[in-house]
């Protein structure tokens, strides 16, 4: 397979491997290709953050979407989506092979979007919600 270069640097991409489920990460950005649905496989799988050891630059918001990037696998131009969730981020996809391209810390901020809170915040989610419609008809 040939190699990619990275959209982004381009420097060259290497291929990380995750529990069968192999990326493409730059040697010199951290950047993280995933082909077609890579990325929703790796987002539910525990410790998969370990391949992105990138921490997202403040300044990477404004100059994303400065300048237009071609997808590393089919040379398309990609389109720019933003993920406004808990941690927002901008990130590039592929309409001709459905890849996706995260900068350095967003495929962890990605993650981190579809964490399941944990059991003690969804008990007090529950318990506070019915008080709040008792007190609203008592005060009617």
């Amino acid at each position: 397979m040939e190699s990619l270069i990275c959209p982004k640097c381009g420097g060259n991409l290497e291929q990380i491997i995750y529990q069968g489920i192999e990326v493409d990460r730059c040697c010199q950005c951290a950047g993280i290709w995933f082909d077609s649905l890579e990325a929703e496989q790796l987002k539910n799988r525990k410790g998969s953050e370990t391949i992105d050891p990138g921490y997202v630059k403040k300044n990477s918001v404004s100059e994303s979407l400065e300048e237009p990037i071609n997808c590393p696998r089919c040379q398309v131009r990609m389109m720019k989506m933003l993920d406004f969730d808990q941690h927002p981020i901008w990130y590039e996809i592929c309409l001709n092979c459905q890849g996706i391209w995260f900068d350095a810390g967003e495929f962890t901020q990605f993650k981190r979007n579809f964490k399941q809170p944990g059991l003690l915040v969804q008990a007090m989610k529950v318990l506070r919600y019915p008080s709040k419609i008792n007190h609203q008809k008592i005060a009617k």
